[in-house]
């Protein structure tokens, strides 16, 4: 009932509407000037209110009583105006103190009015002019001051102002009604520039308010934009998988803190998992997914407060620590490898997942974590090299040992190094008659710069480069040339490599070779390591299939290196098994090693494949052997690798030149 009449109010008043953010701005705008101008209204009203009372009152004791009420009520309304209130108070307030305006300044103004007309017909010529004076004064200073509410600012100018203008021009004489008319000029004056004023007051809060909009959306835009970069960044520099930071975070993380200012101790530690892909070949990517995770959650429980755990590749991940020292450096590693040595538990079952470390002490400089990395990288090496779940922290000769291998892979991308590298032979025996079965074919590499290079360290480093193929073909053309003129009875033996091993092609193109060479499938074994079969177990199996099939011999090569298993000796039929060097080296001195290797012996001998002993190297080491009816074997005290040449003679005698001098009893 009462909300129509409540809107016109606020709408005559100049209150606005609070609904739209440009009406509350714009209430508190014209609210905010009113009262900057508010002690200048009063003050104006009072001054000419008490100089037309005391101008006017012949007797001024008696008729003090109209004027003190209104200026006592006007002292109250000044009082009002300047109670303090909040910087910036509630709309409610706004529109308290707003909505009475009109009335009062309408019922101030009729009162000065009415004042000023009684005056008008009572008084001298005198109090006439103070009268017109002191009314104009009044109506024209209230205008302005309430120029930003301009309904309540045209009040004094008509009920104030324009009657005494009116009466000026109703007197008929020349001089009042020119001043009357003179008077009204004003008023409509000062009106228009009331509503001028008006339309540019409101233009103004409205250009305001719409430069406040965009610049909301301007820093909402700006706030979405930073949120969304962080959101990237955040995506940029973590690793999907495991929620740790990524390679790009880790290495940007190294930069910054090389560049800091001023002596610190840092250890960049590289991680890398032992043999983790056949995890994921045999239980799936799933599960090696969640290993990954619980791995990751390991490492964290490592992390400082100013450390870093990241996640640099498939299997490897980093940390970012404070080391006092290369000792404290030793404990992180072993830290490290003992966090991650309890098995992890997967659908119920358990995965013993160890790990390679190795550490480097972070420098100062520009380039200090790019050597950082390099020296913890070679440090990794020479972990992995010793075994699984080894740490090692860099030292000078480490980098000694980086520097030949980065030698010999810039050797090996040389033009024609594979024309450079040539076989060798390395006799195997029968050890019951010592009777010559097969050469072993060895690589020899003898650089002009690095002298004679071992197989050991160029191989791995070939197999890195992508550069063994080439290798090993023209190793294998020269050693099937070879062993073509050697006696029928004697086989040629060969080191398939895992590139090799696991191609889709090699089979084929390993028998075109032997083709080509005119040598019978027959004289040709081959040699697989139990890691080549982890790369690719199904496509290794192929090709070994398909060798068997033309009458190619399959050995099973350094079996007891490592984590034998007796898997592959169910899924794949091998002619013979090689044992590893290390199962020989100490049947001597330990009696263990001796239970073991009759073990083995037992084992093979129970699955009808005859076995091959490695590095004999002593005279006990064969009699043990053969009493253990070990069949076949090769060491330097059998045989050193021979040239083509020297490989050829001894084929011919087919048997060992000193055979005699081993008997199998003593």
């Amino acid at each position: 009932m009462w909300i129509a009449p409540r809107i016109w109010w606020n709408r005559y008043t100049c209150a606005g509407e609070t609904v739209t953010g440009e009406g509350r701005a714009m209430l508190r705008t014209r609210y905010a000037a009113l009262k900057r101008q508010i002690p200048f209204i009063y003050a104006i009203s009072l001054l000419n209110f008490i100089g037309f009372h005391f101008a006017t009152s012949r007797e001024w004791q008696a008729s003090l009583w109209p004027g003190s009420l209104l200026i006592a009520f006007m002292l109250a309304r000044l009082l009002y105006w300047m109670k303090r209130e909040p910087r910036d108070p509630e709309l409610e307030v706004i529109l308290a103190r707003v909505r009475p305006m009109p009335f009062i300044a309408a019922m101030l103004s009729l009162a000065f009015g009415i004042w000023g007309l009684i005056v008008f017909e009572n008084g001298n010529p005198a109090e006439l002019d103070y009268a017109i004076l002191f009314g104009s004064l009044t109506a024209l200073g209230c205008a302005y001051g309430l120029a930003s509410f301009p309904n309540v600012a045209r009040m004094p100018l008509v009920f104030l102002a324009l009657p005494l203008a009116a009466r000026l021009v109703f007197t008929g004489e020349a001089a009042p009604v020119g001043l009357g008319l003179c008077l009204i000029l004003v008023i409509c004056l000062v009106l228009r520039l009331l509503d001028t004023h008006e339309r540019g007051f409101v233009q103004l809060v409205h250009t305001r308010s719409v430069v406040e909009v965009e610049r909301a959306r301007a820093l909402e835009a700006e706030q979405r934009a930073l949120s969304e970069a962080a959101r990237v960044q955040i995506i940029a520099n973590t690793d999907d998988l495991t929620g740790l930071p990524n390679r790009r975070a880790f290495l940007e993380a190294a930069e910054a803190w090389a560049a800091l200012p001023g002596e610190r101790a840092v250890a960049v530690a590289i991680i890398d998992l032992d043999n983790f892909k056949p995890i994921n070949d045999v239980f799936g990517h799933i599960v090696g997914d969640r290993l990954l995770r619980q791995i990751g959650a390991r490492l964290e429980t490592l992390r400082g407060d100013t450390d870093m755990v990241a996640r640099i590749g498939g299997d490897e991940f980093a940390l970012l620590a404070r080391c006092a020292d290369v000792d404290a450096a030793w404990q992180l590693g072993i830290a490290i490898t003992n966090v991650l040595r309890p098995p992890l538990v997967e659908e119920d079952r358990e995965f013993c997942v160890t790990a390679g470390c190795g550490i480097a002490l972070l420098g100062i400089g520009g380039d200090a974590f790019e050597v950082a990395l390099m020296q913890a990288d070679t440090a990794l090496q020479a972990a992995k090299q010793r075994g699984r779940g080894e740490v090692s922290v860099f030292h000078p000769a480490l980098e000694a040992a980086r520097k030949s291998r980065s030698d010999i892979a810039n050797a090996l991308k040389a033009p024609g190094v594979a024309e450079d590298i040539g076989p060798i032979f390395q006799p195997v025996y029968e050890l019951a008659t010592m009777r010559l079965l097969a050469f072993e074919a060895l690589a020899r590499w003898k650089h002009d710069t690095l002298g004679d290079v071992s197989p050991a360290d160029f191989v791995p480093i070939a197999e890195q480069l992508n550069l063994i193929e080439p290798i090993n073909d023209a190793l294998l053309i020269k050693a099937m040339h070879a062993a073509r003129d050697w006696p029928k009875s004697v086989r040629l033996s060969v080191n398939l490599s895992a590139v090799q091993l696991c191609s889709p092609s090699s089979a084929r193109e390993l028998i075109e070779k032997l083709a080509e060479a005119g040598l019978s499938p027959a004289r040709l074994s081959v040699e697989v390591t139990e890691t080549a079969l982890l790369i690719d177990f199904e496509a290794a199996r192929s090709n070994l299939a398909v060798l068997k099939a033309e009458g190619i011999r399959i050995i099973l090569d350094d079996f007891g290196a490592g984590f034998a298993s007796i898997a592959y000796l169910r899924e794949i039929r091998f002619d013979a098994i090689k044992l590893d060097g290390s199962l020989i080296a100490p049947i001597i001195d330990s009696v263990a090693s001796r239970r073991l290797l009759e073990g083995v012996l037992q084992l093979c001998a129970a699955l009808g494949t005859p076995c091959v002993a490695e590095h004999i190297e002593s005279e006990e080491q064969l009699f043990l052997l053969r009493k253990l009816k070990c069949a076949r074997g090769q060491g330097f005290l059998l045989g050193v690798p021979l040239g083509a040449q020297e490989a050829g003679e001894l084929a011919a005698a087919t048997c060992f030149p000193e055979a005699a001098a081993y008997p199998i009893e003593r």
